[in-house]
């Protein structure tokens, strides 16, 4: 086995040095790049968790009212291939959206990927798995269109030439059947009928997939119907139960109880942050007239963990370093959610729209010099979650294309049965998987996670 990681740590080495050589000038146009920045793997790990809390927070204005959820990592993945092959402005925007420091080259970058590659490659054969995890890019071009072959060779099986002239039908349905293959069957006709026409000449993809079977699992038969006190409307819902010892604690800083439920193999846990229900203050208007307005406690944690230095802080301490454990009587909602993003307007709210704009995004890096430029027109995000008394089921894709604060005595009682964050972390990759905000209450479609 010593020998088989020594082989395999080896071929790591000799991919980097290989995506090194090969992208220097494709990505950069520089035929003599410096060294890899030896902090760029930490450097990216806090651009990606930046990026998803700031998704988080713009999404969850657009969406403020309704049940929120989607994938940060598989926007993330998705606009960073769109960022390799962006030059001008919209790299420039792609850049700042994504919060790659500026001494970053688009050569980090992609070492970085690629080594986070076959390293999740390399745990998935020396391991027995205990979750479900897979995540995949596909690039799919015109075949009308020269590519550049360094291009090929960066992208490898992750760029895929595409006859969406002939048959933008059999395109639409090879893409959409891909997407179906990698979630396992959970996200079906991602893109719609008319989404692909003859016109196409780029699709960028990025699929996620996760399936956990909880530490603790909650008994089906302490699962009990109970009130929901949604943001819109208060309703009936099942709450699963069980008393156990969980990493829990109260933070003055977020204003919100977290809670941890970590699943089999402890690499990746949900993360509910559990704010004081909502309530109706009265106060007094500009004009001196008494009116009432709506305390939202989930704007008010959102704008905490994703826009106050302290708040962003605390939330990497927990995640990354853990909680006092103790025991927690819990109750949370059990539910399907699929929900579909609006990414147009959030890659807008975030800077990046130049991406969707025909004739003004500029993704020449893809082709040969004289080529006429790749255009995207739209963006599509569909994710969907089942969380049952067994664990979790989660999946996403992304397409572009044309509180108390006081120590309780004894145990600790958390109650989601108002709205509440909750989060899928990844603490091998130290990556956000999943984002979601329960605002109003839904019941599951399925008894298995």
């Amino acid at each position: 086995m010593g020998k088989l990681r020594g082989i395999l740590r080896l071929s790591l080495l000799l991919l980097i040095v290989h995506v090194s050589r090969s992208a220097s000038q494709c990505l950069t146009g520089n035929d003599n790049p410096g060294r890899m920045n030896p902090n760029s793997n930490s450097m990216l790990i806090t651009a990606k968790l930046g990026f998803g809390l700031d998704a988080l927070r713009k999404a969850s204005e657009i969406e403020y009212q309704d049940n929120l959820f989607f994938s940060p990592h598989s926007l993330y993945e998705a606009l960073t291939l769109a960022y390799l092959g962006a030059r001008g402005t919209t790299e420039q925007s792609l850049k700042s959206a994504l919060q790659i420091p500026k001494e970053l080259s688009k050569i980090d970058v992609r070492q970085v990927n690629a080594f986070e590659k076959a390293i999740k490659s390399l745990q998935m054969t020396n391991s027995t798995p205990t979750y479900e995890y897979e995540s995949a890019n596909r690039l799919w071009i015109s075949d009308q269109k020269k590519i550049k072959p360094c291009m090929l060779d960066i992208f490898s099986d992750e760029l895929k030439k595409t006859d969406f002239n002939t048959n933008p039908g059999a395109a639409r349905d090879h893409i959409n059947n891909w997407a179906s293959e990698v979630t396992k069957g959970h996200i079906k006709d991602l893109i719609p009928t008319d989404g692909i026409t003859e016109d196409t000449d780029l699709v960028l993809t990025n699929a996620v997939y996760f399936k956990g079977q909880w530490r603790n699992r909650f008994d089906p038969k302490k699962s009990k119907p109970n009130i929901f006190y949604g943001s819109t409307n208060n309703s009936f819902v099942t709450f699963m139960k069980q008393k156990a010892n969980f990493n829990h604690i109260v933070s003055e800083i977020l204003g919100a109880h977290v809670l941890e439920l970590p699943y089999n193999g402890s690499e990746i846990s949900m993360f509910i942050l559990l704010p004081p229900a909502v309530t109706a203050q009265s106060v007094n208007n500009a004009d001196g007239q008494n009116a009432t307005v709506n305390n939202d406690g989930i704007r008010q944690l959102i704008n905490r963990m994703t826009n106050e230095e302290g708040g962003i802080q605390e939330l990497r301490d927990i995640l990354e370093n853990g909680m006092e454990q103790k025991e927690v009587e819990v109750s949370i909602p059990r539910f399907t959610i699929e929900k579909i993003l609006p990414v147009t307007e959030l890659l807008s709210a975030m800077g990046a729209g130049e991406i969707l704009i025909p004739g003004k995004a500029d993704l020449r890096g893809f082709l040969e010099n004289g080529e006429e430029n790749l255009h995207l027109g739209d963006a599509i995000h569909r994710a969907r979650i089942e969380l049952n008394e067994e664990g979790t089921t989660a999946a996403a894709v992304t397409a572009l294309f044309s509180f108390r604060s006081s120590r309780p005595i004894g145990p600790v009682t958390f109650n989601a049965n108002h709205p509440f964050v909750y989060l899928i972390y990844d603490r091998v990759s130290k990556a956000i998987l999943f984002n979601g905000v329960y605002r109003n209450g839904v019941e599951t479609t399925d008894n298995k996670a």
